[in-house]
């Protein structure tokens, strides 16, 4: 006879099978259009019993069409909020005042990447009249952000992928709770993973705790073993907005990793790019602050915001920027899109610069072609990234480039998290996103293209500096790599999907 214990192990295999089955229907059914993505799947759940179809569930099920919808709910929240909060007397006129900066088209220049981006990204509008400074590492990021938050007479919004419990975090944490105790407005927005081990220190709790009215902290999305795959949708963007007038945003975080004079160890030291706008293209992301804040809130931006949070834009210098927020159910792939469209109508050369280089197919196809019509194709990437997998995952595909004409650099020295686009000389593309598969289309970036004025000169010259401080990778040496180093390298771009 058959014993309860078999009866009951019977059972257990019965039912395991039976959500193993269904979980590889959903892959199918699910993941049918990235073939690779479905067949590593695929092989997690059968090859991994039980582990497999953990990994699935917190990594692998792909909850953006939910994230998107529940953003664009908040986003069209936003947008009926904005003209709630617009109509005020204070700022009546604001929208129609941020309009006059739009560039007349008959004067602009006539790059065709501009007229494909207006029609790819309506929503992304160019605005005239800014100011820009470009800021290397945080030696010259941190002085300035510090110095303009003590300067804040209404507000201070300010929101970082990642957020240290760390002498430049306390520092910055320090400014800001003074500066709510003299009754500034402040609101911080962080990500839950990419400040996880922060968040479990207590850092945020104990400013909070301090109990200063005007002292609001918010995680983007928290993070519960309830919601494990919340870590795949990741708020990468990197800004502070100050009363308004003056927007600090790239690829800098809140982290003494970012001061190579610190005591942190050389192997951690972090060289990064930044950038202090001023100008009209400050009111879009002081938007998009509010975007993000009342998807964490729930609130209405009536009830966030101040009228001083818009002050009536004016020119401070001659730069051309249009901001570009890209993420499920705000602006969806418009990174991707500005990738693409760099690709596509690049005519003399095509810059980039980005520590994570692991982009998908078609992308590694259309920056072949780009070299293939005789424009100069530049990739920089770390020589030491932080990240091995994510390091052998590119350099898998640097044989297929190297044999279609694009050359591609490694910076010696610090790991090197710049991510800059520069294309022909008429345009240039600073922010959070790198050119891989999560920053096209998982996270939530933040990035600004730049026409005319003379930050782009600016930009030219770092992307030579970091090409002076770089060494270029030969074809030879990639070819006479050994076996199993391709295997691994192969390996590691085979999970390029979950990187």
């Amino acid at each position: 006879m058959i014993g309860d214990d078999q009866i009951l192990y019977v059972i257990i295999y019965v039912a395991y099978l039976i959500i193993q089955f269904g979980a590889g229907i959903h892959i199918l059914f699910t993941k049918h259009e990235e073939p690779p993505s479905a067949l590593l799947w695929l092989l997690v759940i059968i090859i991994l019993p039980v582990a497999g179809l953990i990994l699935y569930l917190i990594f692998g099920i792909n909850r953006l069409k939910s994230m998107e919808s529940s953003m664009k709910y908040s986003s069209d929240k936003f947008n009926s909020s904005r003209d709630v909060f617009t109509s005020k007397a204070a700022i009546s006129n604001y929208l129609d005042c941020l309009r006059r900066f739009s560039p007349d088209w008959e004067k602009r220049s006539e790059s065709e990447f501009s007229r494909v981006l207006d029609r790819l990204l309506p929503e992304c509008t160019p605005l005239t009249g800014n100011q820009l400074e470009l800021l290397e590492d945080g030696t010259m990021a941190y002085p300035r952000m510090l110095e303009d938050i003590m300067s804040a007479k209404f507000s201070v919004r300010m929101q970082s992928f990642i957020i240290m419990d760390d002498p430049v975090g306390k520092a910055i944490f320090d400014a800001l709770a003074r500066k709510a105790e003299e009754g500034i407005d402040v609101k911080i927005l962080y990500d839950s993973f990419g400040s996880f081990y922060d968040g479990l220190s207590h850092f945020f709790r104990r400013y909070s705790q301090r109990k200063i009215p005007t002292l609001h902290i918010r995680a983007f999305s928290p993070i519960n073993i309830f919601t494990p795959w919340r870590i795949q949708m990741r708020n990468h963007r990197k800004l502070l907005v100050i009363d308004g007038k003056i927007a600090f945003v790239g690829g800098i975080n809140i982290s003494e990793e970012n001061v190579p004079l610190s005591k942190t160890p050389k192997r951690k030291h972090i060289h990064d790019l930044h950038c202090r706008i001023t100008g009209p293209s400050v009111a879009d992301f002081q938007f998009q602050f509010f975007k993000d804040w009342i998807f964490s809130t729930g609130k209405a931006l009536e009830d966030e915001a101040v009228a001083e949070d818009f002050p009536m834009p004016e020119a401070t210098g001659d730069s051309i920027v249009r901001v570009v927020n890209s993420g499920p159910g705000q602006n969806p792939e418009a990174t991707q899109n500005v990738f693409f469209t760099a690709a596509a109508t690049a005519h003399k050369y095509l810059w980039i610069m980005t520590p994570y280089f692991v982009p998908d197919r078609n992308y590694l196809s259309a920056i072949c072609m780009t070299a293939a019509r005789g424009a100069d194709v530049k990739i920089i990437v770390p020589k030491n990234n932080n990240h091995f997998f994510v390091d052998w995952a590119a350099q898998s595909f640097y044989r297929k480039l190297l044999h279609k004409g694009v050359r591609i650099y490694e910076r010696n020295g610090f790991f090197s998290h710049a991510k800059a686009m520069m294309v022909d000389g008429e345009w240039a593309y600073l922010g959070s996103s790198n050119c891989d598969v999560r920053s096209f289309r998982l996270n939530y970036e933040l990035d600004f293209c730049v026409e005319k004025g003379s930050f782009l000169s600016e930009v030219e010259q770092q992307f030579r500096i970091e090409l002076a401080q770089s060494d270029e990778v030969r074809l030879d040496v990639i070819e006479n790599k050994k076996f199993m180093v391709r295997l691994l390298e192969n390996l590691c771009a085979l999970l390029a999907p979950i990187l």
